[in-house]
Protein backbone atom coordinates (compact mmCIF):
# COMPACT_ATOMS: atom_id res chain seq x y z
CA UNK A 1 0.00 0.00 0.00
CA UNK A 2 2.59 2.43 1.12
CA UNK A 3 4.92 1.76 -2.56
CA UNK A 4 0.96 2.08 -4.61
CA UNK A 5 0.56 5.19 -2.79
CA UNK A 6 4.04 6.77 -3.53
CA UNK A 7 3.88 6.38 -7.11
CA UNK A 8 0.24 7.90 -7.67
CA UNK A 9 1.75 10.75 -4.97
CA UNK A 10 4.35 10.60 -7.26
CA UNK A 11 2.54 10.73 -10.58
CA UNK A 12 0.38 13.02 -9.72
CA UNK A 13 3.05 15.52 -8.45
CA UNK A 14 4.93 15.33 -11.83
CA UNK A 15 1.62 16.51 -13.20
CA UNK A 16 1.91 20.11 -11.86
CA UNK A 17 4.80 20.36 -10.03
CA UNK A 18 8.34 18.72 -10.44
CA UNK A 19 8.94 17.67 -13.65
CA UNK A 20 11.55 15.24 -13.12
CA UNK A 21 9.03 13.34 -11.70
CA UNK A 22 6.63 13.06 -14.72
CA UNK A 23 8.75 9.49 -15.84
CA UNK A 24 7.24 8.35 -12.81
CA UNK A 25 3.28 8.58 -13.99
CA UNK A 26 4.55 7.77 -17.22
CA UNK A 27 6.67 4.30 -16.86
CA UNK A 28 5.27 3.47 -13.90
CA UNK A 29 1.92 3.50 -15.18
CA UNK A 30 0.36 5.22 -12.94
CA UNK A 31 -2.98 7.18 -14.25
CA UNK A 32 -4.87 9.78 -12.71
CA UNK A 33 -7.67 9.21 -14.18
CA UNK A 34 -7.84 5.55 -12.88
CA UNK A 35 -7.40 6.88 -9.13
CA UNK A 36 -10.33 8.77 -9.47
CA UNK A 37 -12.09 6.06 -10.35
CA UNK A 38 -10.95 4.41 -7.63
CA UNK A 39 -11.91 7.36 -5.14
CA UNK A 40 -15.19 8.03 -6.96
CA UNK A 41 -16.73 4.05 -6.66
CA UNK A 42 -15.22 4.39 -2.53
CA UNK A 43 -17.63 7.44 -2.03
CA UNK A 44 -20.33 5.84 -4.32
CA UNK A 45 -20.40 2.91 -1.77
CA UNK A 46 -19.63 5.01 1.57
CA UNK A 47 -22.60 7.14 -0.21
CA UNK A 48 -24.92 4.35 0.93
CA UNK A 49 -23.56 3.86 4.79
CA UNK A 50 -21.53 7.05 5.67
CA UNK A 51 -20.99 6.31 9.16
CA UNK A 52 -19.38 3.00 8.40
CA UNK A 53 -17.07 4.22 5.89
CA UNK A 54 -15.79 7.80 7.50
CA UNK A 55 -12.46 6.93 5.41
CA UNK A 56 -13.78 7.11 2.53
CA UNK A 57 -15.98 10.41 3.77
CA UNK A 58 -12.64 12.12 4.48
CA UNK A 59 -11.13 11.08 1.33
CA UNK A 60 -13.75 12.71 -0.70
CA UNK A 61 -13.04 16.08 1.86
CA UNK A 62 -9.49 15.94 1.19
CA UNK A 63 -10.27 16.11 -2.24
CA UNK A 64 -11.95 19.51 -2.57
CA UNK A 65 -8.71 20.45 -0.66
CA UNK A 66 -6.31 18.65 -2.64
CA UNK A 67 -7.80 20.27 -6.06
CA UNK A 68 -7.50 23.64 -4.66
CA UNK A 69 -3.65 23.24 -3.64
CA UNK A 70 -3.42 21.09 -7.57
CA UNK A 71 -5.00 24.69 -8.61
CA UNK A 72 -3.10 27.22 -7.02
CA UNK A 73 0.49 25.44 -7.42
CA UNK A 74 -0.53 25.10 -11.12
CA UNK A 75 -0.97 28.39 -11.50
CA UNK A 76 2.30 29.74 -10.00
CA UNK A 77 4.07 27.11 -12.73
CA UNK A 78 2.56 29.24 -15.46
CA UNK A 79 -0.01 26.22 -16.07
CA UNK A 80 -2.90 27.79 -16.02
CA UNK A 81 -5.75 27.90 -13.39
CA UNK A 82 -9.01 25.74 -13.90
CA UNK A 83 -12.02 27.05 -11.92
CA UNK A 84 -14.11 24.04 -12.20
CA UNK A 85 -12.52 21.15 -10.45
CA UNK A 86 -12.07 24.44 -7.69
CA UNK A 87 -15.81 24.88 -7.21
CA UNK A 88 -16.39 21.27 -7.92
CA UNK A 89 -13.94 19.81 -5.26
CA UNK A 90 -14.46 22.53 -2.42
CA UNK A 91 -18.50 22.17 -2.86
CA UNK A 92 -18.61 18.60 -2.46
CA UNK A 93 -16.12 18.88 0.35
CA UNK A 94 -18.42 21.42 2.02
CA UNK A 95 -21.72 19.78 1.27
CA UNK A 96 -19.66 16.55 2.88
CA UNK A 97 -18.83 18.03 5.98
CA UNK A 98 -22.03 19.74 6.43
CA UNK A 99 -24.19 16.69 5.80
CA UNK A 100 -22.12 14.32 7.46
CA UNK A 101 -24.63 12.80 9.85
CA UNK A 102 -22.01 12.05 12.49
CA UNK A 103 -19.46 15.09 12.10
CA UNK A 104 -17.19 14.58 15.36
CA UNK A 105 -16.26 10.94 13.56
CA UNK A 106 -14.78 13.44 10.75
CA UNK A 107 -11.79 14.57 12.37
CA UNK A 108 -9.61 11.61 14.19
CA UNK A 109 -9.98 12.89 18.12
CA UNK A 110 -6.37 12.40 19.84
CA UNK A 111 -7.81 12.20 23.16
CA UNK A 112 -10.12 9.58 21.96
CA UNK A 113 -7.42 6.55 23.79
CA UNK A 114 -7.29 8.23 26.98
CA UNK A 115 -10.99 8.39 27.19
CA UNK A 116 -11.44 4.38 26.76
CA UNK A 117 -8.36 4.26 29.13
CA UNK A 118 -10.63 5.92 31.62
CA UNK A 119 -12.94 3.14 31.91
CA UNK A 120 -10.56 0.31 31.97
CA UNK A 121 -9.37 2.00 35.37
CA UNK A 122 -13.22 2.31 36.84
CA UNK A 123 -13.29 -1.18 35.76
CA UNK A 124 -10.05 -1.92 37.76
CA UNK A 125 -11.47 -0.49 40.56
CA UNK A 126 -13.47 -2.91 41.59
CA UNK A 127 -10.68 -5.38 42.27
CA UNK A 128 -10.67 -4.24 45.81
CA UNK A 129 -13.94 -5.99 46.00
CA UNK A 130 -12.76 -9.55 46.28
CA UNK A 131 -10.61 -8.77 49.12
CA UNK A 132 -13.39 -8.90 51.64
CA UNK A 133 -14.71 -12.09 50.18
CA UNK A 134 -11.13 -13.51 50.68
CA UNK A 135 -11.61 -12.09 54.49
CA UNK A 136 -14.99 -13.96 54.29
CA UNK A 137 -13.18 -17.23 53.75
CA UNK A 138 -10.57 -16.64 56.70
CA UNK A 139 -13.85 -16.28 58.79
CA UNK A 140 -14.95 -19.87 57.39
Amino acid sequence: MLLMGIGLLGGAVGTVLVASFKPIDEQVGTNGSAAAAVLGIGLIIAAFNPSGSVAWVRAGILYGLVVLAFEIVSATQGKGFHLGPVIFGLAFTLLLVAAYPERKKLLPQGDAPEKKKEPEAKSSAPAPGPLPSSGAEEGS
